[in-house]
């Protein structure tokens, strides 16, 4: 399994936007190959959030990263958003139920 966890810090005050765009694009991801899950994490702080996608293998991600889906998926990403955006990138070696 391959894991990719997107850091996202902006203004603590632009989570809620950021929560509602998410959430209006939540569907968007079932019909990709290779694609396992998806959670949004908001620490508790406020300010962060982890976007955590899971995948069957890093070929899986790369090709969304590469097709249609991503790019339907950014499509409205406001080039003036306070978002600040850094991406990692992670083989499972170890999971328990």
């Amino acid at each position: 399994m391959f894991v990719a966890i997107n850091r996202l810090r902006m203004p603590a005050e632009y989570g809620s936007h950021l929560e509602q765009a998410f959430e209006k694009n939540a569907g968007g991801m079932a019909d990709v190959a290779g694609f396992v899950s998806f959670d949004l994490m908001r620490a508790e702080a406020g300010g962060e959030y982890l976007v955590v996608t899971r995948w069957e293998d890093k070929p899986s991600f790369e090709a969304w990263r590469e097709g249609d889906a991503f790019s339907r998926a950014h499509s409205s990403t406001n080039p003036n958003s306070p978002v600040k955006s850094e991406l990692g990138t992670y083989d499972v070696v170890l999971t328990r139920p």
